[in-house]
């Protein structure tokens, strides 16, 4: 089943293209992980995306200093509002429901011992009575959060009267505090990648800001300038916010105070900004002079361009260059040259030159031949694909081992892979070597479809997810239906997933089978001998 002799002949013919292609390829490899570890190819693309994710932070931290200002604001009209007929409406219907709880609760009392649920039940039943009638007073305020300022007023009432003293003023001011943190609170936890403790922070900062609000109205009444006030409050507070925030980060003093100063320029950029809006236009909207005061750089451009420059920004050119560029494509080229020529020559080009007469002539049988020949091939491929491993991972080292954007595992599996996909492509021109005695057919179909399989591959690669959508051309994605070079998929190695392995199995059964019908196929076929 197996022939030194005719090994060692086929070692002697093809050494040279084995030499060449194998020094070659593992020199490219060599240069481009090298040179791309020297270059720092990503720092561009990191610098682009910082400054997205500057402008968006800067965004945000402007929505905020807006959303403060206005809180306090309305805090403070709350308070004037009490000061008229409608003002003192308010108070009066809390009253009814002050009135209306305790005697209910006094006749629960009445009746024995009144169980915790049951209070929470009578303060659900009259929270619900009245939260369409306090919803045609504040119609700002959607009802389930009216519904949870009339339970919280309920519960403060109970815990004044326990003391002894009920101020409706003061019910109604600590219900609102609990409403500003409650809205606060969702309205943060609804962003994107938001966490609890950033929530919890978030609400407790708005009560901060309304309860001050209330404390200055109440030590300077109604004739204060509250629009200056509330700005000067805002800068302040996300001053010493920020400043608090960096030192328990570990930063140093100078460091905290330098982040401090910029977030409350930004600050008060964004406010006098919302301030001028509403006084230069008297016809704009609260929320168009918001928007006109706190865009960022990604808001103030085509959504498409956004888009696209978010992906460049997160694009990894380590992994396009070295997987998607060398792997899949360049550094297969000349192994496809070499399986290409050598598969042909290895039994179609014997036939069709008449040499394989000679080699049958001798006692050597015909599966023999098959056998040998193919383990050839596949030993030469293998020994290209071992030193192109040690090579890359010599390089890798040189660029900084696991430091570098591509780590040892992955650069493992890079070369897995491509011997896989040459294992496959070795096996379909080794079968239409057996198949056919003229080397013309052998080279058109076997070496013409695995050009096609890489032309394909190349044209592929501009529709395919590893470009940016503003260079992607979506239709070009269709050739990467048509080449099994497809089944290396280097995106999924570097994302971690495991889907590349069911795929590395399909290129190894397609070898395996194509290279037995190779064997039998040339043992059983009529030979032109």
């Amino acid at each position: 089943m197996f022939s030194k002799a005719l090994f060692k002949q086929s070692m002697k013919a093809h050494w040279v293209k084995w030499v060449t292609v194998t020094v070659a390829t593992c020199v490219m490899l060599a240069i481009v992980i090298i040179v791309l570890g020297s270059l720092s190819i990503n720092d561009i693309r990191d610098s682009l995306k910082n400054i997205f994710v500057q402008a968006d932070q800067e965004s945000e931290l402007k929505e905020q200093s807006i959303d403060g200002y206005e809180l306090y604001l309305t805090t403070v009209d709350m308070y004037k509002m009490l000061d008229t007929e409608s003002g003192q409406l308010v108070l009066g219907v809390i009253n009814n429901i002050t009135n209306e709880y305790a005697g209910r609760l006094a006749e629960l009392q009445g009746q024995g011992d009144v169980t915790d649920e049951q209070v929470q039940a009578l303060r659900s039943e009259i929270a619900q009575k009245y939260t369409e009638s306090f919803a045609t007073m504040l119609p700002d305020i959607s009802s389930d959060y009216i519904n949870m300022f009339l339970m919280s007023i309920l519960t403060h009432y109970d815990e004044a009267s326990s003391s002894g003293s009920v101020d409706t003023t003061q019910l109604l001011q600590n219900a609102y505090l609990d409403l500003v943190y409650n809205m606060a609170y969702e309205t943060y936890l609804a962003k994107e990648d938001a966490t609890e403790d950033m929530a919890l922070q978030s609400a407790q900062g708005a009560k901060d800001t309304a309860q001050t609000a209330i404390s200055k109205y109440q030590e300077l009444g109604a004739d204060a300038d509250y629009s200056a006030l509330a700005l000067d409050y805002m800068n302040d507070y996300i001053y010493n916010s920020v400043y608090d925030m960096q030192i328990d980060a570990g930063l140093t003093e100078d460091e905290a105070l330098q982040y401090a100063v910029i977030t409350k320029v930004i600050s008060n950029t964004a406010i006098t900004t919302y301030q001028f809006w509403l006084s230069e236009d008297p016809d704009i909207t609260k929320e168009q002079a918001r928007l006109n005061s706190t865009q960022s750089i990604s808001d103030q451009m085509p959504e498409k361009v956004a888009e696209a420059l978010t992906e460049l920004g997160n694009m990894d050119m380590y992994g396009l260059i070295i997987g998607s560029i060398f792997y899949r494509i360049a550094g297969l080229l000349l192994p496809m040259v070499f399986v290409i020529m050598t598969a042909n020559s290895l039994l179609a080009g014997q036939v069709d030159s008449g040499s394989m007469a000679y080699v049958l002539s001798t006692p050597t049988k015909r599966r023999t031949v098959a056998v040998t020949q193919m383990v050839y091939l596949l030993a030469s491929l293998f020994a290209m694909f071992a030193l192109l491993t040690i090579v890359s991972v010599i390089a890798v080292f040189i660029s900084g081992g696991n430091n570098f954007a591509i780590n040892y595992g992955e650069i493992l599996l890079f070369n897995l892979g491509a011997f896989l996909t040459m294992f496959a492509i070795a096996g379909f021109c080794y079968m239409c070597s057996s198949i056919f005695n003229r080397t013309k057919y052998s080279l058109g179909i076997g070496g013409g479809i695995t050009i096609f399989s890489l032309v394909c591959t190349i044209l592929g690669l501009f529709g395919s997810s590893v470009v940016p959508s503003a260079m992607r051309i979506e239709p070009m994605n269709f050739f990467n239906y048509l080449s099994v070079i497809t089944l290396f998929d280097t995106t999924e190695i570097l994302n971690g997933s495991l889907d590349f392995l069911w795929k590395f199995g399909i290129l190894a059964v397609i070898g395996i089978v194509t290279f037995i019908i190779g064997v039998f196929r040339f043992d059983k076929k009529d030979l032109p001998l």
